[in-house]
């Protein structure tokens, strides 16, 4: 019997303000509950278990190019994440001395990747063969395979140019923006420091602007929120991070820029239209990372569907080798969803599951008398996979918490 342990988008950050991971305790219980069913389990973390993106280290590297972050953060990211959560690290690099623990890397800790300095620092702590950091996995006995989901997502994929170079996610700049601009405003119109940190949780993302309105109206702000988060963003919309994406993402529109993305009133335009494409893909049901597993499991009948170079830019320069036939069970995280899903196939059911997340989240819903409010909870998510004389089982774990006023 063996069994392996799902999680991802935990985001343990170094204790600044985007740092939400307070579950040390549920996590550390939950590794250490997981020795009475299979003292041999792996981990497989699937991206994103650390905050490295929206830490105080980055923070502090500035607005500088993609490349240029990539190679300017330090071991400091690292160690400071691990000093401020050492419980869980520890346990962790104990764990590591008889089980596999297996590291994918996200869009939010993808300098792990890059920087062998970093790198270097976490591998160095964990001290063990047993820890590794890898762009996906994939076990073929078993038919499981796992990837960030980032690679799938417009805004945090890497872009091949025609000229077959590599154009970084827009997300990743866009992210680092923010802090530096937008969120010091948001602090200094003296809100909670919890409300403050909601910021950063809404989702779907463009909720942001009515929980905005929300926050203007609740705690009587005498500055234009919304108003100031436009602004920001038309700001990047002149950078040259923003012409060099989108005129490699969308060629075609890139000659209408000027007239589209610098103007207050088609981004305003852009909101309703992004609006009205959340509301119809929720009423289709349409999830990309879904449609992205239903293809891979079933790629074996349609063999365009296959992992190619393009899923794994940026991230591997092999595209992983899969034996589509025997392929069972996708992973992915991401997008803070979790989920479980059966996906017919002509040899019969598979399984793609998201792994959620361990972080806030702050959604939107409607009071009594249909006025809009905002409600705030935790998930816990993982899954686990057991394997026991050939057959495999899949379950998915959701723990939700809420706050009692």
């Amino acid at each position: 019997m063996s069994l392996k342990l799902f999680l991802s988008d935990l985001h343990i950050g170094d204790g600044a303000a985007n740092d939400d991971f307070v579950y040390d305790l549920e996590l550390v219980r939950l590794l250490n509950q997981l020795k009475d069913v299979d003292e041999k389990y792996e981990v497989v973390i699937i991206g994103d278990g650390l905050e490295i993106l929206e830490g105080e280290s980055v923070r502090k590297i500035g607005l500088v190019n993609f490349d240029q972050v990539c190679k300017s953060v330090n071991k400091d990211a690292v160690e400071s994440i691990i000093n401020r959560h050492k419980s869980v690290f520890e346990f962790l690099r104990s764990l590591a001395r008889t089980n596999k623990i297996h590291y994918i890397v996200g869009n939010h800790d993808y300098y792990l990747l890059v920087n062998d300095g970093l790198r270097n620092a976490f591998v160095d702590f964990m001290n063990s063969d047993n820890f590794e950091i890898i762009p996906h996995f994939y076990d073929e006995e078993n038919g499981i395979f796992a990837q960030h989901g980032s690679q799938y997502d417009l805004m945090h994929a890497f872009t091949i140019g025609k000229n077959g170079d590599l154009i970084p996610p827009l997300g990743d700049y866009v992210t680092r923006y923010t802090m530096s601009s937008f969120e010091p405003m948001l602090k200094s119109v003296h809100l909670p420091t919890e409300i403050v940190r909601d910021y950063d949780n809404v989702r779907p993302t463009m909720d942001v602007v009515d929980w905005l309105e929300y926050i203007n109206s609740v705690y009587k702000i005498p500055v234009d929120l919304v108003g100031e988060w436009v602004k920001s963003f038309l700001k990047i919309f002149n950078t040259q991070e923003f012409d060099k994406w989108i005129k490699t993402r969308f060629p075609r529109a890139y000659e209408f820029g000027e007239f589209f993305f610098r103007n207050s009133i088609f981004f305003q335009m852009g909101r309703k239209i992004t609006r009205w494409g959340d509301e119809i893909q929720r009423f289709k049901g349409t999830n990309y990372l879904k449609s992205k597993a239903e293809k891979i499991l079933n790629s074996s009948n349609m063999p365009q569907w296959k992992i190619s170079e393009k899923d794994v830019a940026g991230y591997s320069k092999e595209v992983p080798q899969i034996d589509y036939s025997k392929l069972k069970v996708v992973l992915f995280g991401h997008n803070h969803l979790p989920g479980f899903y059966v996906i017919p196939t002509p040899q019969g059911a598979r399984y793609y599951v998201n792994t959620g997340t361990w972080r806030p989240l702050v959604e939107k819903s409607r009071g009594k008398w249909g006025q809009l409010i905002f409600h705030k909870k935790t998930e816990l998510n993982y899954a686990v996979i057991e394997t026991n004389k050939g057959e495999s089982v899949v379950e998915t774990h959701l723990v939700s918490r809420v706050v009692l006023n």
